[in-house]
Protein backbone atom coordinates (compact mmCIF):
# COMPACT_ATOMS: atom_id res chain seq x y z
CA UNK A 1 0.00 0.00 0.00
CA UNK A 2 1.26 3.48 -1.10
CA UNK A 3 1.69 6.39 1.10
CA UNK A 4 -1.45 8.01 -1.24
CA UNK A 5 -3.49 4.95 -0.34
CA UNK A 6 -3.00 5.29 3.13
CA UNK A 7 -3.87 8.46 3.18
CA UNK A 8 -7.10 7.91 1.15
CA UNK A 9 -8.32 5.36 3.53
CA UNK A 10 -8.28 7.53 6.25
CA UNK A 11 -12.20 7.92 7.60
CA UNK A 12 -12.02 11.78 8.46
CA UNK A 13 -11.88 13.91 5.71
CA UNK A 14 -9.40 16.16 7.64
CA UNK A 15 -7.34 13.43 8.24
CA UNK A 16 -6.78 12.64 4.52
CA UNK A 17 -6.20 15.86 3.87
CA UNK A 18 -3.33 16.25 6.59
CA UNK A 19 -1.44 13.19 5.16
CA UNK A 20 -1.65 13.62 1.55
CA UNK A 21 -0.09 17.29 2.64
CA UNK A 22 2.51 15.60 4.30
CA UNK A 23 3.25 13.45 1.72
CA UNK A 24 3.58 15.91 -0.85
CA UNK A 25 5.30 18.57 1.64
CA UNK A 26 7.90 15.82 2.19
CA UNK A 27 8.33 14.81 -1.69
CA UNK A 28 8.84 18.41 -1.86
CA UNK A 29 11.58 19.07 0.77
CA UNK A 30 13.11 16.36 -1.00
CA UNK A 31 13.02 18.16 -3.83
CA UNK A 32 13.87 21.13 -2.61
CA UNK A 33 11.26 22.92 -4.02
CA UNK A 34 7.32 22.57 -4.62
CA UNK A 35 7.95 23.32 -8.29
CA UNK A 36 9.38 19.88 -9.47
CA UNK A 37 6.25 18.51 -8.28
CA UNK A 38 3.61 16.50 -10.78
CA UNK A 39 0.82 19.42 -11.91
CA UNK A 40 -1.75 17.69 -9.62
CA UNK A 41 0.81 17.90 -6.89
CA UNK A 42 1.39 21.39 -7.49
CA UNK A 43 -3.13 22.13 -7.61
CA UNK A 44 -2.85 20.27 -3.91
CA UNK A 45 -0.11 22.82 -2.65
CA UNK A 46 -1.48 25.60 -4.35
CA UNK A 47 -4.92 25.07 -2.34
CA UNK A 48 -3.02 24.59 0.68
CA UNK A 49 -0.94 27.50 0.23
CA UNK A 50 -4.07 29.65 -0.47
CA UNK A 51 -6.21 28.20 2.87
CA UNK A 52 -3.07 28.87 5.21
CA UNK A 53 -3.02 32.05 4.18
CA UNK A 54 -6.22 33.28 3.84
CA UNK A 55 -7.24 31.06 7.64
CA UNK A 56 -4.44 33.56 8.92
CA UNK A 57 -4.25 37.23 7.21
CA UNK A 58 -7.20 36.95 4.59
CA UNK A 59 -6.52 37.89 1.36
CA UNK A 60 -4.64 40.78 2.02
CA UNK A 61 -2.00 38.72 3.70
CA UNK A 62 -2.06 36.60 0.42
CA UNK A 63 -1.23 38.82 -1.79
CA UNK A 64 1.32 41.10 0.37
CA UNK A 65 3.05 37.67 1.63
CA UNK A 66 5.25 35.63 -0.50
CA UNK A 67 2.01 33.17 -1.73
CA UNK A 68 0.81 36.06 -4.04
CA UNK A 69 3.42 35.35 -6.20
CA UNK A 70 1.41 32.12 -7.39
CA UNK A 71 -2.08 33.60 -7.51
CA UNK A 72 -3.21 32.68 -10.98
CA UNK A 73 -1.57 29.22 -10.13
CA UNK A 74 -4.17 29.55 -7.05
CA UNK A 75 -6.85 30.37 -9.34
CA UNK A 76 -5.97 27.48 -11.92
CA UNK A 77 -5.77 24.87 -8.90
CA UNK A 78 -9.45 25.95 -7.62
CA UNK A 79 -10.68 25.43 -11.24
CA UNK A 80 -9.18 21.85 -11.50
CA UNK A 81 -10.47 20.53 -8.59
CA UNK A 82 -14.26 21.74 -9.43
CA UNK A 83 -14.29 24.73 -6.79
CA UNK A 84 -15.72 27.32 -9.41
CA UNK A 85 -17.52 29.21 -6.76
CA UNK A 86 -14.14 29.65 -4.74
CA UNK A 87 -12.40 30.16 -8.02
CA UNK A 88 -14.77 33.49 -8.94
CA UNK A 89 -14.19 34.76 -5.86
CA UNK A 90 -10.29 34.84 -6.65
CA UNK A 91 -11.13 36.17 -9.93
CA UNK A 92 -12.63 39.01 -8.60
CA UNK A 93 -10.02 39.43 -6.03
CA UNK A 94 -7.49 39.20 -8.62
CA UNK A 95 -9.20 42.13 -10.77
CA UNK A 96 -8.75 44.13 -8.11
CA UNK A 97 -4.65 44.49 -9.04
CA UNK A 98 -5.16 47.98 -11.64
CA UNK A 99 -2.45 45.41 -14.29
CA UNK A 100 -3.26 41.87 -14.72
CA UNK A 101 -1.25 39.33 -14.40
CA UNK A 102 -0.92 40.03 -10.59
CA UNK A 103 3.14 40.44 -10.34
CA UNK A 104 5.30 37.52 -9.25
CA UNK A 105 7.72 40.27 -7.54
CA UNK A 106 7.15 40.88 -4.26
CA UNK A 107 8.17 44.43 -4.23
CA UNK A 108 6.05 45.50 -7.27
CA UNK A 109 3.15 43.50 -5.60
CA UNK A 110 3.58 45.41 -2.55
CA UNK A 111 3.32 48.57 -4.47
CA UNK A 112 0.81 48.09 -6.30
CA UNK A 113 -1.26 47.62 -2.84
CA UNK A 114 0.14 50.72 -1.37
CA UNK A 115 -1.90 52.60 -4.12
CA UNK A 116 -5.72 50.50 -2.65
CA UNK A 117 -8.01 52.54 -1.96
CA UNK A 118 -10.55 51.52 1.06
CA UNK A 119 -12.86 50.93 -1.49
CA UNK A 120 -10.32 47.95 -3.10
CA UNK A 121 -9.50 46.76 0.65
CA UNK A 122 -13.57 46.40 1.86
CA UNK A 123 -13.94 44.72 -1.43
CA UNK A 124 -11.41 42.21 -0.66
CA UNK A 125 -12.99 42.27 2.37
CA UNK A 126 -16.81 40.94 1.25
CA UNK A 127 -15.01 38.50 -0.66
CA UNK A 128 -13.49 36.90 2.38
CA UNK A 129 -16.96 36.95 3.68
CA UNK A 130 -17.92 35.01 0.46
CA UNK A 131 -15.48 32.12 1.11
CA UNK A 132 -16.28 31.97 4.93
CA UNK A 133 -20.22 31.46 3.75
CA UNK A 134 -19.15 29.52 0.65
CA UNK A 135 -21.15 26.23 0.80
CA UNK A 136 -18.51 24.47 -1.01
CA UNK A 137 -17.02 21.72 0.24
CA UNK A 138 -13.00 22.23 -0.61
CA UNK A 139 -12.01 19.11 1.28
CA UNK A 140 -14.25 17.31 -0.51
CA UNK A 141 -13.20 18.19 -3.97
CA UNK A 142 -9.87 19.03 -3.18
CA UNK A 143 -9.72 14.91 -2.20
CA UNK A 144 -11.79 13.62 -5.53
CA UNK A 145 -9.09 15.59 -7.15
CA UNK A 146 -6.65 13.52 -5.07
CA UNK A 147 -8.11 10.11 -6.12
CA UNK A 148 -8.76 10.87 -9.65
CA UNK A 149 -4.92 11.88 -9.86
CA UNK A 150 -3.98 9.48 -7.49
CA UNK A 151 -0.62 7.87 -9.38
CA UNK A 152 0.40 11.71 -9.59
CA UNK A 153 1.05 11.71 -6.29
CA UNK A 154 3.14 8.93 -5.77
CA UNK A 155 6.77 8.42 -5.54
Amino acid sequence: MTEIDFSLNQTKDTDIIELVGTVVWNKADKNKTFQNLSEAEKTFVFIDIFESEINNDGLYGFFYNTSGEFSHEVLQAFIAVNANETATVIEKALKIFPELPVPKDIIVRRQFMEKLQLNDLELWSNLELDLVNSKEDIVALTIAYVKLHKTDFEY
